[in-house]
């Protein structure tokens, strides 16, 4: 049956989805913790006024369905946590924040905001005066506290021959006595009101940093559209298929057309932004927004005989404490699977009670593929499931996916920036500017041979950054605790282009964060121009592992203005971006609109613009195309040249011989010396 070309995009109906989960469970907690902190510290009750903000976040950008889910369980949880008091405090709060968000989802400005406001304050202090008037005894003991204290102040008064204020204090009990739904009501409405008007600026002031935030799951919305058909999402054929993103002109796919079939194995290749991550979603049931896909049925994405997504990141997918019960985590109940046979399939055999956290980036990514196993998936899609993991990671990990069309008669689509990886399929798709080509140049080329690294270190030089006796244990004195680094030590001078390498696991990314001084080390010290580098953070320069996470502004311009400080401007803009080889033009563009590879040289860009007296770069050259990596590489090697400081954290070796000087290795969380290729090692300018 043909897919529709243009499907409208509505709002999602029936049952919460784990999306929306995901989302109160959150938003609940942002609410929780300012409600207990009031409850305990009565000093702090001015943050009362952001309890309703959360809330009001979430009505802005969802149904009301989610909301009610979110009120019940902050209330609930409060309640749990610190009593009846601040449970009924913090529902009139959430409650007050989702009118705020309702009317901000419906189109309304800070005029209609306000007079909701002065109409829901009264309104809601009057349910106060309910409350008080069906529950009799707590009310009858309200007004005893209340008597003793003011009846107190009132004898204190005249103790001290103030005898008017004594009169004046006995008035006013008389008064709350006769009178206590007016006292309870009048202040109830005016604190009601401010806490409104205060969630409603607030919201706006939200909103507007998260406009450019996509408020829908392309991938999220292809598992709605599947309706009721049966599911069935293989032979697939396109015929002109495009695709362009809501509210861009730019057409990132064009002219598709492709056949995928069961038993074969197909890898999709081509440069950052040459629109596979987008192909890959129309592969897995988004609708394009030219041309037409034939399947039998439903793609079916997560479902049992449908399509399977296996992401670049595994964490971002584990969802169970344990092996076994992530791999069964989200499968309609009563669903049989033979959990120690799945792992065995995957090289996962007999770690079925190992906590998750504990396993490596190869062994997560292999869970990502058993989990999505567990589905008896026709089609099994694999997006950059490589560029995390250490090389025997990989090559396990394409074997594991080649023996698949085989072994289980699906299809397997891996996308993929390795040539190596591309020679295990069964052919090949070359996507060039979002159109397939016959064959993209500098694809399938013989691989590079990598020279050994010379070791070039003056252990007298210079030295810009010295670790000493380097240790860090996460969780000490828990059950979970992990030591990720021992005894690392290790000297960098001025001008050192440094490559530190290790397989997942071995403390890389901890000693990225250490270097930087994002964390303070358990032990020992990492000193820069002989201060603590947790003293001078932004001194040096930290790109993650992941980039999408450092991004943290709408476009590109404003994202390296934020990092590079006050004194970058335009121009400046334009110089690095010139450094890192990305258009001027780009400047203007949405970050999310940008390719993985685009991102990571942005990171870089800003990191430029900063000036760091020492860069650290994680990862820099994962999920990069071939082009990209010269690129990225040629700008890293003008940076040594020019005198710049850097460290690279990397599982990949290929042409690094360009930007580092010296190899190092950490194992286990020791840093040792390489021994291959012909190097002599250890650290030789490492301190003892």
């Amino acid at each position: 049956m043909a897919s529709r070309a243009v499907q409208a995009r509505t709002a999602p109906r029936g049952a919460l989805r784990s999306r929306e989960f995901a989302a109160i469970a959150i938003f609940s907690g942002l609410t929780v913790v300012p409600a207990v902190i009031v409850a305990v510290v009565p000093i702090a009750a001015a943050l009362g006024f952001l309890t309703p903000v959360p809330v009001a976040l979430l009505a802005a950008r969802t149904r009301p369905r989610a909301v009610v889910g979110a009120i019940v369980t902050t209330v609930a949880v409060t309640f749990v946590v610190a009593g009846l008091g601040p449970a009924y405090a913090v529902s009139m709060s959430v409650v007050m924040g989702g009118l705020v968000g309702e009317v901000h989802r419906r189109g309304g400005g800070m005029a209609v905001k306000t007079l909701m406001s002065v109409i829901a304050a009264p309104l809601l202090a009057a349910v106060s005066v309910l409350l008080m008037w069906l529950l009799a005894p707590l009310r009858k003991l309200a007004l005893a506290v209340l008597d003793n204290m003011l009846t107190g102040i009132g004898k204190t008064a005249r103790a001290i021959r103030l005898d008017a204020v004594g009169d004046a204090f006995d008035a006013l009990n008389r008064n709350i006595a006769d009178n206590w739904w007016l006292w309870i009501w009048i202040p109830g409405t005016v604190g009601a009101l401010l806490t409104l008007l205060i969630a409603s600026w607030l919201l706006g002031r939200v909103l507007d940093r998260l406009d450019e935030v996509p408020l829908e799951d392309t991938l999220e919305v292809a598992g709605v559209a599947d309706g009721d058909r049966a599911v069935a999402p293989l032979p697939l054929r396109t015929a002109g298929v495009g695709y362009r993103y809501p509210g861009s002109d730019r057409q990132v796919l064009s002219g598709i057309d492709l056949v995928l079939t069961s038993g074969e194995f197909v890898a999709i290749v081509g440069a950052n932004g040459s629109g596979k991550s987008t192909l890959t979603k129309i592969l897995a049931g988004v609708e394009p927004t030219v041309g037409v896909v034939d399947r039998p049925g439903a793609p079916g994405l997560g479902r049992r005989g449908g399509t399977a997504l296996v992401l670049q990141r595994p964490e971002s997918q584990m969802l169970g404490a344990r092996v076994a019960d992530d791999l069964v985590w989200g499968l309609p109940a009563g669903t049989e699977v033979d959990v120690d046979a799945l792992l065995d399939e995957v090289g996962l055999a007999g770690l079925g009670d190992r906590e998750t956290t504990d396993l490596s980036g190869g062994q997560q990514q292999r869970l990502a593929v058993a989990a999505a196993l567990a589905r008896d998936p026709q089609l099994l899609i694999a997006d950059e499931v490589t560029s995390m993991v250490d090389p025997d990671g990989r090559a396990e990990l394409i074997a594991i996916l080649a023996e698949l069309p085989r072994r289980r008669g699906i299809a397997v689509v891996l996308i993929t920036h390795r040539d190596s990886e591309a020679r295990a399929a069964d052919r090949v798709i070359h996507l060039e500017a979002g159109r397939i080509v016959e064959h993209h140049p500098g694809w399938m080329r013989p691989e590079a041979i990598t020279p050994p690294l010379p070791q070039h270190h003056d252990p007298h030089g210079d030295a810009l950054l010295v670790v000493r006796d380097l240790e860090h244990t996460y969780l000490p004195g828990s059950p979970w605790e992990v030591t990720a680094l021992r005894s690392v030590n290790l000297q960098v001078n001025s001008g050192d282009g440094v490559l530190i390498v290790g397989g997942n696991g071995s403390g890389k990314s901890t000693l990225a964060w250490a270097l930087a001084g994002l964390i303070r080390p358990s032990g020992g010290a990492v000193l820069l121009g002989g201060e603590h580098t947790y003293d001078r953070v932004g001194d040096v320069g930290l790109g993650f592992q992941h980039a999408r996470l450092q991004l943290q502004k709408a476009t590109v311009a404003d994202e390296i203005m934020a990092v590079g400080g006050e004194s970058v401007g335009t121009a400046e803009v334009g110089r690095v971006l010139d450094l890192v080889t990305l258009p001027r033009e780009i400047a203007a563009r949405r970050v999310d609109a940008l390719s993985g590879g685009q991102m990571r040289r942005v990171v870089l860009a800003s990191l430029i613009a900063s000036d760091p007296e020492l860069l650290v770069l994680d990862e820099p050259l994962a999920g990069l195309d071939p082009q990209a990596r010269e690129e990225v590489l040629s700008v890293l090697a003008g940076l040594r040249d020019g005198g710049a400081t850097i460290i690279i954290i990397s599982h990949d070796l290929d042409s690094l011989d360009q930007v580092c000087n010296r190899r190092v290795e950490l194992v286990d969380g020791v840093l040792d010396g390489v021994r291959d290729g012909g190097l002599e090692g250890g650290l030789e300018g490492g301190l003892r």
